[in-house]
């Protein structure tokens, strides 16, 4: 009777140590999350208000952004440029899929790219300060990679074309 009291508490003290633990999605969020850092980007949780199709209401959504500042603001850039995986009536189409609320050129490299993980994607926004990514963390490391490398091809637009 003692040993099973014994092996009881043992493998209640054991569960109580695995419930603790990340989950393996938990555990790849974490593994994205630093290989982010090292590729030179900021991450934070956060929630945005994004446009409806019409642009008459706000959806606020919770997402995780991963943001490249830069080291001076630019002048020649509007407040915000939003790029959106959905139709805006005022928004110009950047690529197949994609609406931008400025007009301004994006490579080719990008634009495979956004169009890639278009599903993943909620939007992008470029402001005089960063480049911020917003999704649901669902890509592998060289996704990761993909979207780092378009975030700082994005950083080099410095001004918006005249409409």
């Amino acid at each position: 009777m003692t040993a099973f009291i014994v092996i009881f508490i043992t493998l209640s003290l054991m569960g109580s140590a695995l419930w603790v633990l990340p989950s393996k999605k938990e555990r790849h969020r974490m593994d994205l999350r630093m290989q982010a850092r090292k590729l030179g980007l900021i991450v934070q949780l956060t929630s945005i208000e994004l446009p409806d199709k019409w642009d008459k209401s706000k959806e606020r959504c919770k997402v995780v952004a991963y943001s490249f500042y830069r080291v001076k603001a630019l002048t020649s850039l509007p407040k915000v440029i939003w790029l959106l995986p959905y139709e805006v009536w005022k928004y110009q189409a950047v690529g197949d899929g994609w609406w931008s609320s400025d007009n301004i050129v994006l490579t080719v490299t990008s634009i495979k790219t956004l169009e890639k993980y278009g599903a993943i994607l909620k939007a992008i926004e470029i402001t005089p300060e960063s480049v911020s990514l917003y999704w649901n963390e669902a890509a592998d490391k060289e996704g990761l990679e993909e979207l780092a490398k378009m975030i700082f091809s994005l950083t080099d637009i410095s001004s918006v074309l005249n409409k």
